[in-house]
Formats: C-alpha cells, sequence, structure tokens
C-alpha cells in the first residue's frame, strides 16, 4: 500500500533565476537573465531578458574604441520551451525553442530563438549551463545571432 501511495516528482515544478553570458558570432557581446519553471519528464520553460552588444572597429582609431563599441546594442526578451532531449544522472540536454522581441539600436524586432542546453547539477541544486544560442531575427539587420553562452541557474 505504502508503495502505491509514493510519488517521486524528481524536480517537477522547481523554480530557477538563470544569469548567462558569452560571445555571439560576429562579434558580438551577451548577457542574459531569466526565471526558469520545471515541467514534467525534465521539460521545463524560460522567461529572458537578454542585453547585447556588437562591436566595430573604428575608421579613425583603427581598432575597437571605447567610443565606437557601444554604438551597435540590442536588448530584447522572449519565452523559450526547454525539451529535455537526454537525461543523465546528474546532467541533462535539453533543445530550446521560443519567440523573441526587442530592439536594435532603436529599430524594434521580432524573432525565434533556438538551441541546445546542457547543464550539470551540483548537489546542493545549482546548475552550471553551457548554452548553444541561434537566433533569427526579422526587420533589421542584425538578422543571425549564434554563439556560446556559460551560466549558472540558481534554485528559489
Amino acid at each position: 500500500m505504502l508503495m502505491l501511495s509514493v510519488t517521486a516528482w524528481a524536480g517537477e515544478g522547481d523554480e530557477h533565476v538563470t544569469v548567462n553570458t558569452g560571445f555571439l558570432f560576429n562579434s558580438t557581446l551577451n548577457a542574459t537573465v531569466g526565471w526558469e519553471k520545471e515541467l514534467h519528464y525534465g521539460d521545463a520553460v524560460e522567461i529572458f531578458a537578454e542585453a547585447g552588444d556588437r562591436w566595430h572597429k573604428d575608421p579613425v582609431c583603427g581598432k575597437v574604441c571605447s567610443k565606437s563599441f557601444w554604438k551597435d546594442y540590442y536588448w530584447d526578451g522572449g519565452l523559450v520551451y526547454k525539451k529535455a532531449m537526454k537525461r543523465y544522472k546528474n546532467s541533462s540536454l535539453r533543445f530550446r525553442f521560443g519567440p523573441v522581441f526587442g530592439a536594435h539600436t532603436g529599430d524594434y524586432f521580432f524573432g525565434l530563438d533556438a538551441g541546445f542546453e546542457y547543464s550539470y547539477i551540483f548537489p546542493n541544486e545549482v546548475r552550471f549551463t553551457v548554452t548553444q544560442k541561434n537566433n533569427v531575427n526579422f526587420l533589421h539587420g542584425d538578422s543571425f545571432r549564434n554563439g556560446l553562452l556559460v551560466g549558472v541557474s540558481i534554485p528559489l
């Protein structure tokens, strides 16, 4: 009787704050913060906000200068669904996909965010994550961004 009434949830319903940073192609620095909610079978949803900057060489000084570094910035936010592809003993691999909305130097855009996320879970439930990110954006010149982000997910 006891065996029939006990259920194991394995992290279902857990909430995390995620913080990631990294580099995206082409010469882009990215920082992301989000809130993640665990679902059934290792799946999750995440609401996130991100900001970044694409740097260029300044034609006057011939290198990346402080005045030219912050001229090609962007910010956006979105919602991604993270589908568990493979679960290991202390880690997991997920496919992430969802819509993105934001602005790039004053021009608004919408797009799609997709990629993979590998996370290693420590005994205190803090996660180390490596995210392969792909953005396809519409309505402005910065259409494609892809690269790697490294970060942590802290349980609430």
